[in-house]
């Protein structure tokens, strides 16, 4: 799966690179915008009058200033998200070293599926989320048909969420308490499909 984090950091300061430096308020919301993937559309008189009669929006929170606020809001939050995301993820070296394989062999292990790292593209580095190693040194097992059985569009950190938080249906147990207690795969994925992630 490839569920890829968005780099805030790396897309800021790529779009930052592309306008140069000193920039305007207005090419910083720009800026903004792209690298939260917002659209700048106007609305449609009947998607203003919607907003307006259903929404609880005002004109002022429809305006310009105010769409590019709430786009600045939502790029603070997903930053936020993706931050959380990778707190405390380990760098291919550390997971080659908790391993003790050549890094290689981690990396291949994460295009196999047998690792995750949400954040494929990133100039930093593969970062591999702390939760998905057992306390002993090893690898949570099944990773290879849970991961892709959540929708590509899922958030890193409701996939950490979900393997680390107690499931009735697992006997009380986290899936990855589960897993490296060598409890079966299936009833892992039938989760994920029960819980309405696809």
């Amino acid at each position: 799966m490839s569920s890829a984090i968005m780099d805030p950091a790396g897309e800021l300061s790529r779009a930052l690179h592309r306008r140069g430096d000193p920039m305007s308020a207005r090419a910083f919301l720009e800026v903004l915008q792209e690298a939260a993937g917002g659209s700048s559309a106007p609305l449609t008189a009947g998607e203003r009058e919607f907003l307006l009669a259903h929404a609880g929006m005002s004109e002022e929170d429809l305006s310009e200033q105010g769409r590019a606020a709430t786009r600045l809001e939502l790029a603070r939050d997903r930053f936020a998200l993706d931050a959380a995301a990778l707190e405390g993820a380990l760098s291919t070296g550390e997971v080659a070293e908790l391993l003790s394989r050549a890094e290689a062999n981690v990396r291949r292990s994460r295009l196999s599926g047998d690792l995750y790292a949400p954040n494929p593209g990133d100039s930093a580095g593969l970062r591999f989320p702390r939760w998905q190693f057992t306390a002993t040194g090893g690898v949570v097992p099944g990773l290879r048909r849970i991961i892709p059985a959540f929708p590509r569009s899922t958030h890193p950190l409701a996939i950490a969420r979900f393997m680390t938080q107690a499931h009735e249906d697992l006997d009380g147990m986290s899936p990855v308490q589960w897993l490296a207690g060598d409890g079966p795969v299936d009833p892992v994925v039938a989760l994920v499909e029960d819980l309405g992630y696809v």
